[in-house]
């Protein structure tokens, strides 16, 4: 045991109620110092992400760091060897650890460690669900020229139709859905499509411990119908052919701030599988005693757990989507966490009309900053009925999914834009972006309107027929082989070859003559075997990048 090498910043207390007894009575949450003698190097990521999240950072120029390694496993064996307890997972992001112990003793030993915080956080969540109101089963809406049928209007609100026209639907796009369960989902006829095209990526359930999320609760079920339904004349979702994995973060038997810490493990999965963009139909404000609840200045951005890693996890290139709340009746009146984030999209509620719902929490950040960010059809949203047909319900927790598919399918038209330039995007096309106010942030956005903004930032006017001009050959590349560009048109005789890799660092730079469209490099500097980004600069000033594999 080396207790000495241990730095605990803080241990956070966990109590459990008899209600949710079968995942345990004790939990802590233990931050370490440091990250040092960790057998993981940023220089080989592939041991701790994946090929699809180590992409998304090379595209979008994010380097690897340290704060992607895992929790250094010594360490966790040193907090095993304390007594009876059990890791029930690890946070990178916090370089912390998840226990469950019924001994008091080991308790007593952390604390006994250098700068030890006993800070107990265990205490109901009061107004952190969603409000769900359902009606009636049978709806009568008008005809329409599309398939939509009564979905119509919520994709039509934010001008998302034409890119569905476009072909843009989602496809090739992942997204992460974190709520409280998934009930029926995998019966429901609207997402029998979704189910029968092996487009569930995986499921976590981080409150009990294991991969089943069809149970719990309905409500993430009713959440991925807005994003993922696929029931002609009826529901149509907003990404219906993007492919999607489904976490269980919420306890919704009874809530505790450790849902908090649940939601950043699954969002460290999302981001090691790669995921594109998460959404969360969950909120945090107020718990069963006053003096742990939030107050509305915590609500500043950087404060409470959930919004600390949702904005990690928008810095790894995910979009980060989330409901303003629900709170707008209730005495707490503002938006929760992590609608407070500054990375996070945080979506409000308004009715059919456009007119906002009374429920959707509103802003400002209580340091004045705009939010909710934007707004989209939450009330009388058209979802499944989880069985047979179609109902509506009211909620944030249903125009924050409506927005998170329609990111998903535009993201589809437009793959080379980041994550924030996504963002902007969404938000300037917004109708009031030039003056927002507090109850829809800067309004209902207008995803045809964004897309334009996307292809002009991008140079990309027309995803549809666009290939990537830069080839390269062979990839992988291996020592000793000569590595062969096909050089786009109007790009010169010479180009500026950059090479960077997954850090962001540039590992080479040079000058290359091309003839006839070709150039060549048959000296590679010695390179570790990994993924690269290459970037080549005409003469006219034009550039193209790919990736590499070497190996």
């Amino acid at each position: 045991m080396v207790l000495n090498r241990l730095v605990i910043a803080g241990v956070l207390f966990f109590l459990w109620s008899s209600a949710v007894a079968q995942v345990g009575d004790n939990r802590y949450l233990v931050f370490f110092g440091d990250k040092l003698g960790t057998p993981y190097s940023i220089e080989q990521p592939e041991d701790f992400l994946s090929e699809r999240a180590i992409m998304r950072r090379v595209d979008q120029n994010i380097p690897i760091t340290e704060e992607d390694l895992p929790v250094n496993p010594e360490y966790i064996d040193d907090v095993r060897e304390l007594g009876e307890l059990e890791v029930i997972y690890s946070l990178k992001w916090f370089n912390a650890i998840l226990i469950e112990t019924q001994d008091p003793e080991v308790i007593g030993l952390i604390e006994e460690l250098d700068e030890v915080i006993g800070t107990q956080i265990s205490h109901v969540i009061e107004d952190g669900h969603p409000v769900e109101v359902l009606t009636d089963k049978t709806i009568s809406f008008p005809k329409n020229n599309y398939s939509y049928g009564p979905s119509f209007n919520q994709i039509n609100m934010i001008n998302g139709i034409p890119l569905h026209e476009a072909g843009y639907t989602g496809e090739g796009v992942w997204v992460g859905v974190f709520d409280g369960g998934f009930s029926f989902a995998n019966q429901d006829l609207s997402l029998q499509a979704l189910m029968n095209s092996d487009r569930v990526l995986g499921t976590k359930n981080f409150v009990d411990g294991n991969d089943d999320v069809y149970q719990r609760s309905t409500h993430g079920s009713y959440v991925l119908s807005t994003m993922a339904g696929n029931l002609e004349d009826s529901l149509i979702g907003t990404a219906p052919d993007a492919s999607y994995l489904l976490c269980i973060t919420e306890d919704v038997q009874v809530e505790r701030r450790i849902e908090e810490a649940n939601w950043a493990a699954a969002a460290e999965y999302a981001d090691s599988v790669g995921i594109d963009v998460i959404n969360t139909s969950l909120g945090y404000t107020l718990f069963d005693s006053d003096e742990e609840s939030y107050t509305y200045e915590d609500l500043d951005g950087s404060t409470t757990i959930i919004t600390r890693a949702s904005n990690i996890a928008a810095e790894k290139g995910m979009l980060v989507v989330t409901s303003a709340g629900n709170s707008g009746n209730s005495p707490w009146f503002y938006i929760g966490a992590p609608a407070d984030g500054d990375n996070v999209l945080a979506v409000g509620a308004v009715r059919p009309d456009e007119t906002i719902a009374s429920f959707s929490s509103r802003g400002p950040r209580v340091d004045g900053a705009v939010k909710p960010n934007i707004v989209a059809q939450g009330q009388a949203t058209v979802l499944a009925n989880l069985g047979d047909g179609i109902r509506t319900a009211n909620g944030t927790s249903f125009s924050s999914p409506v927005i998170a598919g329609m990111a998903a399918s535009l993201w589809q038209a437009v793959p080379q834009a980041t994550s924030q330039e996504l963002f902007d995007a969404i938000e300037q096309s917004a109708h009031l972006y030039q003056n927002p106010n507090d109850s829809l942030g800067y309004g209902i956005p207008d995803f045809q309107v964004a897309l334009v903004e996307l292809q002009n930032i991008t140079g990309t006017e027309d995803m549809s027929s666009m290939q990537n001009d830069l080839t390269i050959y062979p990839n992988p590349l291996t020592e000793g082989e000569m590595l062969t560009f096909k050089v786009p048109e109007g790009f010169g005789s010479q180009i500026t070859l950059e090479l960077f890799d997954i850090t962001g660092k540039m590992v080479m730079n040079r000058r290359i003559p091309a003839y006839d469209g070709l150039a060549g490099l048959q000296s590679m500097p010695f390179l570790n075997n990994g993924f690269y980004l290459v970037s080549i600069r005409g003469e006219s000033g034009r550039q193209a990048t790919t990736k590499l594999v070497i190996q």
